[in-house]
């Protein structure tokens, strides 16, 4: 019988057995596999880079190791030479309601799943003293795929410019927004594991997902006396080989040429404290299908434009003992879906042709000691409506009545990371987070109450999540 449909009962006894489940299986795994390879090469806790001793959130020191192209050094042993780690993914979600039979992930009950939802293999760390790597290749048992993730190639150098230090640098990557050392995007920003089947809402602009992972980009960088950051480049879809290889989706289509990026990001320090504020661009030209790569465009194209204003803040006292961090970013979204509303498009999708979609989030963290963490977030995304785009019509927890992409909910989480610290056990070659995330929607899809036109509310889809996040 499959671990997922084993959960029976109360929601509180289903709870329970998921905390015994996911302990089990983070000391079953064996740290003799891999080791995190930044501590191991850098001589340095988790802590010094990362808030609450575990990945992404960055410290002033984990963004400077960033930007220096993942080549500072300090650790000894054979271990600081091997670039690899491993990362698993154990999650339980429970949802207000069951998911409607059309919504139901294969493989998976119609609520209360355990299981393990990725497993990522990296290869991390310093080649030379101006090149290194991140790149993470990850199983999703979810959609039982092989799949690219992250990945970054860097070639980095320092100097001196009209009397100003300058780190510079040419970053390789495969998501707009990569090269950003902040945390305060799509890409790095909360939150930092995700569910992988609970209900979400329709919308999200197309840095939220659509061309995450599945773009191939160069982008040049300048740090500036360690306060100015800015970069500039531009992206490609993958081709096709390349995204079948890697199991990747379209997306939103391929692109038609060149997607350009660029931020700028300033940063200023004072006692324990530092704080940010940025603006970041993109632009994307996409023929409109989803499922078949239409290279000659033959329905027209969709064109996208992103400008963001991010924003954050970190308190970091001497010890490390008591951490705070207010992160956020506001993205307006135009859209130009000349291929979607064409009615010679057999996948027509799109009521009309200019569409516009903005999200807002911000969340805050605290962390005792690095070991006792909480946050809370809050999102809210919103647009005009479009009944095309956004109502499926399906009675699967997706719909949208009103055609709306408007969405609001409130997410907290408590975690707890035991490891990561100088004098933790296997320091560095383990290290874990255990979470438990709850999600509130005051609207879904356009509405509080019957947002599908199937009687299913935005509260249904509020979602208990514990994770377990373990990395060797």
């Amino acid at each position: 019988m499959e671990m997922s449909k084993l959960c029976s009962g109360t929601r509180s006894g289903r709870l329970a057995l998921a905390v015994i489940w996911i302990a089990i299986v983070g000391k079953s795994l064996q740290p003799a596999q891999a080791v995190p390879a930044f501590a191991a090469q850098t001589g340095q806790p988790c802590q010094t880079c990362h808030i609450g001793a575990l990945g992404p959130q960055l410290t002033p020191y984990g963004r400077n190791f960033k930007i220096k192209g993942y080549t500072l050094t300090g650790g000894t042993g054979l271990a600081s030479q091997v670039h690899l780690a491993l990362w698993v993914q154990s999650e339980f979600s429970s949802i207000q309601k069951d998911i409607p039979p059309d919504g139901i992930t294969p493989d998976f009950a119609k609520n209360n799943n355990l299981f393990v939802n990725a497993v990522s293999l990296f290869y991390a760390g310093r080649v030379t003293d101006n090149v290194g790597t991140f790149l993470q290749l990850t199983w999703d048992n979810v959609g039982k795929a092989l799949g690219q993730d992250n990945s970054d190639i860097r070639v980095i150098g320092a100097g001196r410019a009209l009397g100003h230090d300058v780190d510079y640098g040419v970053s390789f990557n495969n998501a707009p927004g990569w090269s950003d050392p902040y945390n305060s995007n799509y890409l790095w920003g909360y939150s930092y594991i995700s569910n992988g089947i609970a209900p979400a809402p329709n919308a999200s602009p197309i840095l939220g997902g659509a061309v995450q992972d599945n773009s191939l980009g160069i982008v040049g960088y300048a740090w500036i006396d360690q306060h100015i950051y800015a970069d500039l480049g531009a992206y490609e879809s993958q081709p096709p080989g390349y995204e079948k290889l890697f199991g990747e989706a379209y997306g939103p289509g391929s692109s038609t040429g060149l997607e350009p990026w660029a931020s700028l990001t300033y940063a200023w320090f004072w006692g324990n404290s530092n704080a940010h504020i940025g603006s970041h661009f993109f632009y994307g030209r996409f023929n409109p299908t989803t499922d078949v790569r239409s290279a000659d465009g033959e329905f027209g194209h969709n064109s996208y434009a992103d400008i963001m204003i991010s924003n954050g803040y970190q308190y970091i006292d001497d010890d490390q003992i008591n951490v705070f961090t207010i992160d956020g970013f506001y993205d307006y979204e135009d859209q130009q879906l000349n291929g979607s509303s064409s009615i010679l498009n057999p996948n027509y999708a799109s009521s009309h042709v200019a569409n516009r979609l903005s999200e807002y989030r911000e969340w805050a963290t605290y962390y005792f000691k690095e070991t006792y963490g909480a946050t809370v977030e809050f999102d809210k995304i919103w647009g005009n409506r479009n009944q095309l785009l956004y109502n499926t019509g399906a009675d699967d927890a997706s719909g949208s009545i009103k055609g709306s992409p408007n969405s609001t909910s409130f997410t907290f989480e408590a975690d707890w990371v035991p490891f990561g610290k100088p004098d933790s056990f296997l320091h560095p070659f383990l290290n874990w987070k255990l979470g438990l995330q709850y999600t509130l929607y005051t609207q879904f899809n356009g509405s509080g109450k019957n947002y599908d036109g199937f009687g299913r509310n935005a509260s249904d889809n509020n979602t208990v999540f514990l994770f377990l996040w373990t990395v060797f």
